[in-house]
């Protein structure tokens, strides 16, 4: 129980600590915040002036490329469909149908011989 207490004890202490620690960095900090923005106010405005035609051609740039691979997957996609359709449908009824036709054209030969 002793333990308890003091770990209660120095709780509200390290509190009371961090609390007072907090005021003073408030009242040092704000002032040197103000001074900071109004330093970098004028570093923003030309970020923003060069940067935003920057920012657009950017993003023309990721958009362009985006609609080419797009494009290019899509055609893709198809080609690689018509492929799949080709090998596993069209190809084996194809094969069946010469072995049928080289059948006919053989027995017809034979019958044309006897």
């Amino acid at each position: 129980m002793r333990a308890l207490v003091k770990f209660f004890v120095m709780g509200l202490v390290g509190l009371a600590a961090l609390i007072a620690i907090g005021f003073v960095l408030i009242t040092l900090g704000l002032p040197v915040m103000a001074a900071l923005v109004a330093l970098t106010v004028p570093i923003v405005a030309v970020l923003a002036i060069v940067g935003i035609p920057v920012f657009l051609v950017a993003v023309l740039a990721a958009v362009l490329l985006a609609l080419v691979f797009g494009v290019l997957g899509a055609v893709l996609a198809i080609g690689f469909a018509v492929v799949k359709l080709l090998s596993v449908v069209v190809l084996p009824i194809a094969l069946v149908g010469w072995l049928l036709s080289a059948l006919l054209a053989a027995r017809d030969k034979r019958a044309a011989a006897e």
